[in-house]
């Protein structure tokens, strides 16, 4: 409503009306959305225009410690100093400080503002201790609250764990009243203690940092409120855990709908320069790039492939993170992980030395040599940094710790970083970006190793100062793309001001990483995370759209196990020579760029992709190509659909279908994801619930997987407002659909009928009272009601489909008849019906059709790749093995699966999202039945111990693709 309000006002009025007689009479702020009241001592009511919800206030205060001193707006009276069209500013004396109060509605802010500046002070080096922005006290009686804290369920966190490990707290505090009132308070850090007492509510923060009056005036965050309708609708208070099975019914004990809206409207407002369209980065290192060495001809023609294959598909910009022998020498790291030699484009050791200065040092030919040919083709380069490096410039940087799990302690005595609480080193740093930038015409930088919590300074000092660094180097240039990793995304939404999107996927992205969704496919399990993780950042951290992270496909496995020694296994071996170029997921990326784009579709971080194998590489079809170059496309051409996404159904979880809605007034696209291998049914009502808010009738086309089908309404093929849209996904599947507004037809429209191939669409005619279908096709096996909506009144006498005469039933202009596509079911993660026959047993039957394996051979001739044993390991390569799986939710592979098939011995093994041996990342057991024989019934029987049977999903074949048919049974 408020967006709406936005988007068709033409003018926003500004007013402020003082009276002459006295100041301890109304000052207001008022911009047509949000409305604010001050009187003498500050604020005295906010109100949320469009909804009439008016939030009163008794008393509005502040404090602030200063060294030893304690400044409390309660003990001065404050003077009207300055006045403007969208501002009032209350000035205190404390002789020698004074203090300002400034209170701020900006054109379209749904909120009001207020922040503390310290004009003067009797020292020109301070500390500044506590901040207390809000003091209040409300008149409207509060009748239930909610704190939104640091929360990290993806590291498998509860919120009382995450606020206990993680240096943040508190983001501040929605305010619930009654007739459905409700208004937020906020201070924009992650560091807040929130306390209530009944209708009096203080919140504070303690920077502990030492100010300059050399800098400037000091400023407290900027705090906010707003006021705001409840809409009943509430989350979880805590996510469940992506990969265990999630209740039927999910409590509703968080935050409502509109409180999670009204603070990420207030995000959006601060955001600094964000990209007015969607962007598109390559990440080079999950390629495993390291590997590549850009000092050799050869490295540079190997990373030129990248370049090349990336520009194919419509990717613009590419974090470029090779080694380089000329520049660096990996054993010379010195940051805790080793890839210090990565950095700067490969020139970090020297800058970090100090023996290179990006102003004015001559660039080597290896490294212009790169420069010029992504200038030449118009790929923008990202290069890699660490802030936290101990840069040696200054030994007053240096402080000795190292970080724990997370980096929220530090407990190694000898590891050394450069903290971010010094100016000299935010100085530093702000220079040299600058200067590197000017001096490579790069695209922008990769932010990974921002330690935040390094001994000897307060975190807040450290982030106060990586957030300086950010927002000056934004503000230089504004285009500039700011790639976000480890491990300020667990600082929540300001910490993202300046930043393009915090980390995809809230982690590291490598396999050992994180606990893998139980599935074959690595693309796959990384898109559930990404869309379980974007779930968590957009109705749990309030990140607009435009900083959610995308992420697709997957990062390539870097370690290798090495063979047991007197029956145990070593740790494994960090590859740093060439390992794994090969590692696309055939079968899993279409999965996986859709979950990015539908969840993070405008910051499109793509991932592994097939150009450092030349196989690979040779094999990438046309085809392929163009299906992601045309959905990268289509993020930029929807870009205001985007803007507007919002989850819908539940929340990312084994057992559930989740989705994402991106709709405008009457019409807009949904994406619906079945992460789990057993069909599940989805049901999304036509409403607000999914920003519908306009028109009357619709139509549903779908958009993948099978483009051009109009999905149908019983009796009417036209969908109505308030209707209940009915599905069953397929496993492992993802859905789009188009949804328009009805469009008046001079032609029939044919509903649920899919096209076999893009030159055989489905179409009717009517001659007289004969209707004729052709190109009618669906999945072999299934029953499908196949709609005409006729362009006028007519009376339909019969019915042919595909030549074949039909029963059906006509109501109205609407014609419906039942068909029954020929052939054999066997879908897409088909399931074997079994039989639980005791405890840890199960058996059942199937068969396999002909057409299956005739798919798998045309697959293996499509992507004709020479798979070593090593790379069957990961069982997302080598598609055109028929895999079958048992799903188990958090399972272990210390279980054992023994089975026979047709009473014979078959063999199950565990597997990883590593690829390899590492417990961490295992999915379930699987079995390959390549060499089945088609057509023929089989006979399996599972026995399972070391698992409980409820955690057992089923059992499902895997690497089978839906098939079309236009063959129709009489």
């Amino acid at each position: 409503m408020l967006r709406a309000l936005r988007f068709y006002t033409t003018f926003v009025l500004f007013c402020v009306v003082l009276c002459a007689c006295s100041f301890a009479q109304t000052l207001e702020l008022n911009n047509g959305i949000a409305s604010a009241a001050l009187g003498p001592r500050g604020l005295a009511s906010v109100t949320d225009v469009a909804s009439g919800t008016r939030i009163e206030i008794a008393a509005d205060e502040w404090s602030m410690t200063i060294g030893d001193r304690k400044l409390r707006s309660e003990d001065a009276t404050p003077v009207l100093h300055r006045t403007g069209n969208s501002e009032a500013v209350y000035e205190y004396d404390f002789s020698p400080y004074r203090v300002q109060a400034v209170y701020t509605i900006k054109p379209g802010w749904t909120f009001a503002s207020k922040q503390l500046r310290v004009l003067s002070a009797p020292d020109e080096s301070f500390r500044v201790n506590e901040v207390v922005p809000w003091v209040l006290t409300l008149k409207n009686p509060v009748q239930s609250d909610f704190v939104p804290s640091v929360y990290v369920p993806h590291f498998g966190a509860t919120l009382d764990e995450s606020r206990k490990s993680l240096p943040g707290k508190d983001y501040g505090e929605f305010l619930r009243f009654s007739d459905g009132k409700g208004a937020f308070l906020a201070v924009q850090n992650p560091f807040l203690e929130v306390h209530r007492e009944g209708e009096a509510i203080t919140i504070s923060y303690k920077p502990e940092m030492q100010w300059e009056s050399r800098w400037g005036e000091f400023a407290s965050d900027i705090a906010c409120i707003g006021a705001y309708r409840l809409t009943g609708i509430r989350n979880a208070r805590e996510l469940v855990k992506e990969w265990r099975p999630a209740p039927v019914d999910m409590t509703s004990d968080g935050m409502d709908r509109a409180e999670v809206d009204a603070f990420t409207e207030c995000v959006r407002a601060f955001l600094i320069h964000p990209s007015p369209d969607p962007i598109s980065v390559l990440v080079g290192w999950t390629l495993n790039d390291y590997q590549i060495d850009a000092g050799t001809l050869e490295g540079r023609q190997e990373y030129k492939r990248i370049i090349d294959t990336a520009l194919q598909l419509g990717i613009e910009t590419l974090l470029y993170a090779p080694g380089n022998s000329q520049t660096a020498v990996r054993t010379e790291s010195v940051d805790t992980w080793g890839w210090e030699y990565v950095l700067w484009l490969g020139m970090g050791q020297q800058i970090r030395k100090n023996r290179w200065d990006p102003a004015k040092d001559p660039i080597p030919d290896s490294v212009s040599e790169m420069l010029d040919y992504a200038k030449q083709k118009n790929m923008g380069l990202l290069a890699y940094v660490y802030p936290s490096i101990p840069y040696e410039k200054d030994p007053s940087w240096i402080v000795r710790g190292g970080p724990g799990e997370h980096g929220e302690s530090f407990t190694d005595p000898h590891a050394k970083y450069a903290t971010l609480a010094s100016r000299s080193l935010q100085d530093y740093l702000i220079a040299n970006l600058i200067a590197f930038k000017k001096r490579t015409g790069i695209a922008g930088y990769s932010f990974d190793y921002a330690f935040l919590n390094v001994p000897g300074s307060s975190s807040y000092a450290q982030w106060y100062g990586w957030r300086r660094v950010m927002e000056t180097l934004r503000k230089e240039f504004p285009s500039i793309v700011i790639d976000g990793r480890q491990s300020y995304q667990v600082y929540g939404p300001w910490s993202w001001l300046a930043g393009s999107y915090p980390h995809p996927t809230g982690t590291d992205e490598q396999p050992e990483s994180f606990k893998p969704f139980p599935d074959l496919h690595f693309d796959r399990v990384s898109a559930d995370r990404v869309r379980f993780v974007n779930y968590w950042y957009r109705n749990y951290q309030f990140a607009p759209e435009e900083v959610i992270p995308g992420y697709a496909t997957h990062q390539t496995e870097r370690s290798r196990n090495l063979p047991t020694v007197n029956g145990k296994r070593p740790e494994p071996e960090m590859m740093y020579t060439r390992y794994k170029p090969r590692d696309w997921d055939y079968l899993g990326y279409r999965y996986s760029f859709l979950s990015s784009i539908a969840t993070g579709g405008w910051n499109n971080v793509v991932d592994m992709i097939p150009a450092r194998d030349p196989e690979e590489s040779r094999h990438f079809s046309a085809a392929d190509k163009a299906w992601i170059r045309d959905w990268l496309k289509w993020t930029a051409e929807n870009k205001e659909f985007l803007r507007h996404t919002r989850t819908i159904l539940k929340q990312p979880a084994l057992g559930h279908v989740d989705g994402t809605a991106a709709i405008v007034g009457d019409r807009g696209f949904l994406f619906l994801f079945n992460p789990n291998y057993r069909q599940l049914p989805a049901d999304v009502v036509l409403d607000e619930s999914i920003g519908l808010t306009r028109g009357q009738h619709y139509l549903l086309k779908e958009l993948y997987p099978f483009a051009g089908r109009v999905l149908g309404r019983p009796q009417t093929g036209l969908w109505t407002r308030g209707d209940r849209v009915h599905l069953v996904l397929n496993g492992t599947s993802a859905t789009v659909f188009e949804l328009i507004p009805a469009p008046e037809s001079d032609h029939p429209i044919v509903f649920n009928a899919a096209a076999a191939s893009a030159d055989t669409v489905p179409r009717a005619d009517l001659r007289g009272a004969e209707l004729s279908l052709a190109h009618v096709a669906g999945e072999p096996g299934t029953r499908q009601t196949i709609g005409v909506l006729l362009p006028r009144e007519a009376q339909v006498s019969s019915v042919t489909m595909n030549g074949k005469a039909q029963r059906f039933e006509q109501t109205g202009r609407y014609v419906e008849a039942q068909v029954l596509f020929d052939g054999d079911r066997f879908g897409q993660a088909e399931e074997i019906a079994v039989r639980r026959r005791a405890e840890g047993e199960l058996e059942g039957s199937f068969s396999v059709p002909q057409r299956i394996l005739d798919q798998l051979a045309a697959r293996k001739l499509a992507w004709p790749i020479p798979w070593t044993e090593e790379d069957c390991e990961s069982t997302w390569l080598a598609s055109e093995r028929l895999l079958l799986f048992l799903q188990a939710a958090d399972a272990t592979d210390k279980a054992v699966v023994t089975a026979t098939l047709d009473d014979k011995p078959l063999s199950f093994q565990p597997a990883y999202s590593a690829g390899r041996v590492e417990p961490p990342t295992f999915v379930g057991f699987y079995a390959d039945l390549s060499g089945i024989d088609a057509g023929a019934r089989h006979t399996i029987k599972v026995h399972v111990t070391g698992l409980n049977m409820d955690q057992v999903q089923g059992i499902f074949f895997d690497n089978v693709e839906p098939q079309l048919t236009e063959s129709i049974k009489p």
